[in-house]
């Protein structure tokens, strides 16, 4: 068996109420948001990567979190 580290792509089946297409989408939650517990995220990819985090040249750290995406809405998985 092949391990692979991270987490796969939720299933959007119908969980975007009545938006379409509902893909998978990898999405960026800076510190700050975080703290907060805001909804809103960055886009990122939708693609399953093999990323389990992004760093900046400032040092920041962001957590990556999949997420279900319409057009430019975010849904929970």
């Amino acid at each position: 068996k092949l391990m692979i580290l991270g987490s796969r792509p939720p299933q959007c089946v119908n969980k975007c109420f009545s938006c379409s297409p509902c893909t998978a989408a990898l999405v960026i939650i800076p510190p700050h948001q975080r703290e907060t517990k805001s909804v809103r995220t960055n886009l990122m990819a939708s693609s399953p990567a093999s990323l389990v985090s992004k760093q900046d040249d400032d040092g920041s750290y962001y957590l990556l979190s999949w997420k279900c995406r319409c057009g430019n809405k975010i849904y929970p998985p």
